[in-house]
């Protein structure tokens, strides 16, 4: 399940950016890169807490203490 969401989170950020490009391309109009864009960082915002939320309490294993 949370490979799934990081996959669908990396994708929304490449949907967020891509409509920028083709927009000053000349390849899109603004309100067609605006619709996209909000839709991507929606999406981003909804997958992303899904895998980057952190439980209080749990540590990672592979964490590296310097002294």
């Amino acid at each position: 399940m949370r490979s799934i969401l990081i996959i669908v989170s990396l994708a929304s950020l490449v949907a967020l950016i891509l409509p920028s490009i083709l927009f000053l391309a000349g390849r899109m109009d603004l309100d067609k890169a605006k619709w996209i864009m909000i839709l991507a960082t929606i999406i981003w915002f909804v997958t992303a807490t899904g895998w980057m939320w952190k439980e209080p309490g749990k540590t990672q294993k592979d964490e590296v203490v310097v002294p």
